[in-house]
């Protein structure tokens, strides 16, 4: 899941909360903050849900971008201040470092985190249903998200032995649109994970990757005031 840094907004609060969906997509990109899958209707998501924080249904910080499928699924489930810290959260955590990413595989919870911080990975991941993949009970032929992802890592994986074969700067900036357009940010920095140069790129290229969250070689670190 990519970290973001959706930064500060003019106006804190909307008139709809709808309203703020071209300033996320400006800010953070048109992808959902959760799957990572490029948008082509961004919905604005609210962190604590409607039902459950009406006092915040039109506040900038409680404003993420998802897809149709994260959004449905998350719902109105009881996310809440009381228990935001039971999640991880793009917006305030380095979400890279709470999961891991293989071919063929839904995002895994990292097993190199602490049992309290794998369990919250876990939740983070049944929330939206990250999950679910071809054994999962509650996976549906509409919900693309898995595929999505896999064809994403055919493509990384095709781009990398390419460059491999015929390293030039226009290629690597070929790779790049192809990544920006692809979606799946997570799928690349894990397929490119020993090319600290298409790292960077990704990290700059993929808009509001929130940057503090990477040292100077790409490694994710902990964010700033975050959980992770």
């Amino acid at each position: 899941m990519r970290p973001v840094d959706r930064g500060t907004c003019m106006s804190d609060t909307f008139n709809q909360y709808q309203d703020a969906r071209d300033a996320l997509i400006n800010r953070i990109g048109d992808y959902c903050s959760y799957c990572e899958s490029p948008l082509l209707a961004p919905a604005v998501e609210h962190i604590q849900p409607k039902s459950k924080a009406p006092e915040l249904a039109k506040t900038w910080n409680n404003f993420l971008l998802a897809c149709c499928f994260c959004n449905s699924i998350k719902k109105d489930k009881m996310v809440n201040t009381s228990n935001l810290n039971g999640y991880f959260w793009a917006d305030n955590d380095n979400t890279y470092r709470a999961f891991y990413y293989e071919k063929d595989r839904s995002p895994q919870v990292n097993s190199q985190l602490n049992t309290a911080h794998q369990l919250i990975a876990q939740n983070t991941l049944d929330l939206t249903g990250l999950d679910r993949e071809p054994t999962h009970p509650k996976l549906t032929k509409k919900d693309r998200r898995w595929t999505k992802r896999n064809e994403a890592w055919g493509k990384a994986e095709r781009a990398k032995a390419n460059l491999h074969k015929s390293p030039s700067e226009t290629l690597r900036e070929q790779i790049i649109d192809t990544a920006t357009s692809t979606g799946f940010w997570s799928v690349w920095m894990t397929v490119f994970a020993e090319d600290v140069d298409m790292r960077r790129h990704f990290i700059i290229a993929f808009k509001g990757t929130c940057s503090t969250c990477f040292d100077n070689d790409t490694q994710p670190i902990k964010r700033p005031g975050g959980n992770i």
